[in-house]
């Protein structure tokens, strides 16, 4: 154990006296930086101190939370040697670190891997980031190098081109020049993170090839994407090569497009609809198969005893016979089966159920009582033709207030009647053009439509939305 003399006290402190009063003068530096952060009178808060003030601070805290990650990061080699931590029972000392820390298992992984590769490979660099030169980010972009022998050697090794030959005083003949380590920490401190962390991956490369084409392989052999449907909806969950990620990430991109007015989702909650509106793009265009368009459609499955209780209900009148027909609709209620997905168990909402009734194609399929298909009508789309070509002629995109979304990534709404629940008629004057979300943001929250040389909407508050 190293001991120092202290030269005001002239008392002798162990290396661990030294860590505590070192960790109990940074929580006091912390804690008066927190009282500083949440004070709110006048005088005493952040709003009055100056900018320039404030942005020096600002910028040298977070050169010191880099040190001290860095000192933290020196701490875990030497706790993962001495080897105590499996006396409580962890598998590796990174699954010690995740308990002990309460860290995500990547991170205790990671940072585990940056404290062996500092102490190891990069002792320029772990000088750099503990006196503060490079940031916590530039270190990620350096130990990201080592990753194959190669690699560690080139790190090691004079760069080629910067190198000089001399003699040394024994007469033997040395090669000076700066290491890659020592040349990509001068680029480090000289230039941003961005231009860095593309010439490290290019140093990276150049130093082994291979490596990257490995990488590539590995990356497409775990490749996998599983959607599995739970109570209440489905779980996505994969793993793409970075080729397949960036293409799907500037598919949802282009769909996403700006946030319309009063659009207040997040963005992961916009990537989502995003992903469903593409699968629809593909479906509504006939994108897959090598059949004709794909449309979503919907099949109402009727029993014979409930076809015959509503063809009932349709031929009373509720003005005339109002007992016998409140009591058919009660018996239509009790009779009704819920709709629902193929192959799934779970029950459509209806507001979900009229949203994909109002613009999909519609089949009737009929049982008997022993189960067989009695009858099998013909599909057709609720509104299809020269009507549709006519609603999508007068509103060319999206009706919704501050939404532009054009007409192929729209559907077709009963605005003012809905022709399931209301006898809405298929007209011009009671169609809209709605796209995915909105078409189901309406449907779901009772906004109500109407026309007057524009469509207004207005909330179940009457309050008009703009």
């Amino acid at each position: 154990m190293t001991t120092q003399v202290n030269s005001q006290s002239g008392l002798s402190r162990t290396s661990a006296q030294r860590l505590t009063e070192a960790v109990a003068l940074l929580r006091q530096g912390v804690e008066l930086l927190t009282e500083l952060a949440a004070d709110d009178s006048v005088g005493g808060c952040l709003r009055d101190i100056e900018f320039d003030v404030l942005a020096d601070a600002e910028r040298e805290i977070r050169r010191l939370e880099s040190r001290e990650t860095a000192v933290r990061l020196c701490m875990l080699p030497v706790l993962d040697t001495d080897g105590r931590w499996a006396l409580q029972g962890a598998r590796s000392f990174p699954a010690w670190l995740k308990v002990h820390d309460d860290v995500h298992e990547g991170q205790a992984k990671r940072e585990c891997r940056q404290g062996k590769v500092l102490r190891n490979h990069l002792p320029a660099t772990k000088t750099a980031a503990l006196s503060g030169a490079v940031s916590e980010e530039h270190v990620t972009a350096l130990v990201g190098v080592c990753t194959t022998e190669p690699r560690l050697a080139a790190l090691a090794e004079p760069m080629p081109g910067m190198q000089t030959t001399t003699i040394d005083e024994s007469g033997n003949e040395v090669t000076l020049g700066p290491s890659g380590e020592e040349y990509l920490l001068d680029h480090a401190i000289r230039f941003r993170l961005p231009h860095f962390t593309r010439l490290a991956k290019h140093f990276a490369h150049r130093a082994d090839p291979d490596a990257d084409e490995r990488g590539y392989r590995d990356a497409k052999a775990r490749e996998f994407f599983d959607i599995g449907f739970t109570l209440g909806g489905a779980q996505v969950t994969g793993f793409l090569t970075e080729e397949h990620g960036r293409t799907l990430e500037v598919a949802l991109n282009s769909v996403m497009g700006a946030p319309a007015a009063n659009d207040d989702r997040l963005s992961t909650q916009r990537r989502a609809q995003a992903l469903a509106d593409l699968s629809r793009i593909a479906l509504d265009n006939g994108h897959t198969g090598t059949g004709a368009s794909v449309r979503p459609h919907l099949t109402v499955t009727v029993s014979w005893t409930e076809l015959q209780t509503q063809i009932a209900s349709a031929n009373l009148d509720p003005a005339t016979e109002p007992e016998l027909y409140d009591q058919t609709q009660r018996l239509l209620t009790l009779q009704r089966t819920p709709a629902s997905f193929e192959n799934s168990t779970g029950v459509l909402p209806d507001s979900l159920l009229r949203r994909i009734a109002c613009d999909s194609e519609i089949q009737r399929i009929v049982f008997g009582p022993d189960g067989q298909i009695l009858n099998i009508g013909r599909r057709e789309r609720t509104i299809k033709g020269p009507l549709r070509r006519a609603v999508i002629a007068r509103d060319r995109h999206c009706t919704y207030p501050g939404c532009f979304e054009p007409s192929s990534r729209c559907e077709v709404h009963h605005a003012v009647q809905h022709w399931a629940a209301h006898n809405g008629q298929t007209s011009v004057d009671n169609a809209a053009l709605l796209c995915w979300h909105h078409h189901n943001h309406v449907d779901g929250t009772g906004i109500q439509m109407r026309w007057t040389d524009h469509w207004t909407f207005t909330n179940r508050n009457g309050q008009t939305i703009t």
